[in-house]
């Protein structure tokens, strides 16, 4: 399996990330021009909707400083595509989505860095008691949550799949 067959899961699931992002974002702020100029409730006291603009990163920590993480996620991105091919299962269809979810987050909130200088958050959650967030971090933090979890889970002694360095050592 060629790198370029090994990414193409994980490519096309950051695409469709990075347009329901995207498409998302552009969505709300039609809806509302002005950070927190209206709300939408679904869920009375769980789940709603509302507009901020976020400069920090994944629910609003660290504010004030785009330019240090659109680089700090472009550098997070090329290391996991490289931790990808080179030492995670290869042809795990799993591992495979999970990383384009991951990457296809990044990527979604760095198009918004890039362009506006902050992120369009909009996911209200609890009141507003858990901080707003928007489809991409959803992404991200699903993403890296269940890719940690089944990793800690596999059985590292003896690889159900092996990695695309272990499969060309071997051909």
């Amino acid at each position: 399996m060629t790198f370029g067959q090994r990414l193409r899961v994980p490519l096309l699931v950051a695409l469709l990330v990075v347009v329901l992002d995207q498409l998302s974002k552009w969505w709300i702020v039609r809806m509302w021009p002005e950070p927190q100029s209206g709300e939408m409730t679904f869920i009375p006291h769980l789940v709603g909707l509302t507009y901020i603009r976020n400069e920090g990163v994944a629910f609003g920590l660290f504010q004030g400083i785009p330019q240090f993480f659109t680089i700090t996620s472009l550098v997070i991105v090329a290391g996991l595509i490289y931790f990808y091919l080179h030492s995670l299962p290869a042809g795990d269809r799993l591992v495979s989505v999970l990383v384009g979810m991951i990457i296809g987050g990044a990527i979604g909130n760095v198009l918004d860095r890039v362009r506006l200088n902050y992120v369009v958050d909009f996911i209200k959650t609890f009141d507003g008691h858990f901080p707003i967030f928007n489809v991409a971090d959803s992404c991200v933090s699903v993403g890296v949550i269940i890719l940690a979890a089944y990793l800690f889970l596999l059985d590292r002694r003896k690889p159900v799949v092996p990695t695309l360095a272990q499969h060309d050592r071997h051909a």
